[in-house]
């Protein structure tokens, strides 16, 4: 048991260690998030995949990826989130984006990452539709009234479907509501941490 501990600690410590050769003792806690590297951020789902991966060989995907995602340098990414959004609000033949809420979402796409969080309120995790409701909240000039964030059961990829084809007042659940015909994983995440779901087949 003492040896898997070992061998897992220095797998930690391989994984932790600086790609550019320098010491350990010259980084400082803000050198520690994963900005080396090509490590997907796991912030907005298919922010970098959707909205920059024009191919294979788009170069825009994976310096994204290695930007600090709450200090992206915008000026790279901006002008291709905003062809991209406006790609996406025309598909169901509509202008559902108005122009001030567009610049302000391909702004923040273009220099943050993340998905907002209110800890101050209550989240539904049996039902949940929390993702993206404080951001399509700020945009729409509403007030939020979930905690925010993505729940593990939350079908967001409809969600970001939505969002981005039919602008920031749409819902995945109302009649218009798009869908990509998959409603959910086959084993639903459990509501206790590490929120593991059961594996399939047994």
């Amino acid at each position: 048991m003492r040896r898997l501990i070992a061998i897992g600690l220095l797998a930690l410590a391989a994984c932790a260690a600086p790609s550019d050769g320098a010491a350990s003792g010259d980084q400082n806690e803000d050198d520690l998030i994963l900005r080396k590297g090509s490590v997907d951020h796991a912030g907005l789902v298919e922010a970098a995949t959707m909205m920059l991966a024009g191919g294979p060989t788009d170069g825009l995907l994976d310096p994204y990826n290695e930007e600090d995602p709450f200090g992206i340098r915008g000026e790279s990414y901006a002008p291709t989130f905003t062809r991209r959004l406006a790609q996406f609000d025309g598909i169901d033949g509509k202008t559902d984006w108005q122009a001030d809420q567009a610049s302000a979402w391909t702004s923040r796409l273009a220099s943050g990452n993340y998905v907002v969080v209110d800890t101050s309120m209550s989240c539904d995790f049996d039902a949940p539709h929390t993702y993206l409701e404080i951001e399509r909240a700020v945009l729409t000039g509403k007030d939020h009234a979930t905690c925010g964030g993505r729940m593990p059961n939350e079908d967001a990829l409809d969600v970001t479907l939505n969002f981005l084809v039919r602008g920031p007042q749409a819902s995945a659940l109302d009649e218009e509501a798009l869908h990509d015909g998959v409603e959910s994983a086959t084993q639903k995440a459990t509501n206790a941490f590490p929120y593991l779901a059961e594996m399939n087949g047994l």
